[in-house]
């Protein structure tokens, strides 16, 4: 394989926005997920699918190998969905240290009743807690990334958090 200068012009701002993602989705112990799920989705759908896009293409049909038409069209699909998934990710990521790191941040008190436990069978690098929160003010339910599985369902909760400036609950210790 032969990397050329074009290919790095594209490969390392990708690995980039990977990296500094994957440090933002793990920036914080606690963190509501299902809010940075919904803010990605709204506001980075569409950039997100032409960026998405635009590296299939990249890496399909700039390629100077000849391949035939249908396994190109199999191989563009496969990398923008596959691309797509990880810049989603990683826009999340961004989204959490953006939150965390600039604007005014405001304490929170989160207070509620645990519905819901999504812990998974066996502890791995990259996988996490999460509980599901009704809150108590708001009377609507979160996802809450927490950093050990020491809850069960039906116990309140009371923890001081903060919102940040795109109005993500989030808590670092």
């Amino acid at each position: 394989m032969d990397i050329k200068n074009n290919d790095l012009k594209i490969i390392i701002p990708f690995l980039l926005l990977v990296a500094v993602g994957i440090y933002g989705m793990y920036s914080c112990s606690y963190i509501s997920v299902s809010i940075t799920f919904k803010f990605v989705r709204k506001y980075f759908l569409v950039p997100l699918l032409l960026y998405s896009f635009f590296y299939a293409y990249n890496g399909v049909f700039r390629s100077h190998k000849k391949t035939l038409l249908w396994k190109s069209i199999i191989l563009f699909i496969l990398l923008t969905i596959m691309i797509g998934m990880i810049t989603f990710v990683s826009l999340q990521g961004i989204s959490i240290l953006v939150n965390k790191e600039f604007g005014k941040q405001y304490k929170y008190k989160l207070s509620g009743k645990i519905i819901k436990l999504n812990y998974p069978a066996n502890k791995k690098i990259g996988n996490n807690y999460s509980i599901y929160i009704k809150r108590d003010i708001e009377k609507d339910t979160i996802e809450l990334i927490v950093p050990r599985n020491a809850y069960l369902v039906g116990q309140k909760i009371t923890k001081e958090m903060k919102i940040g400036l795109l109005k993500f609950v989030y808590s670092n210790d």
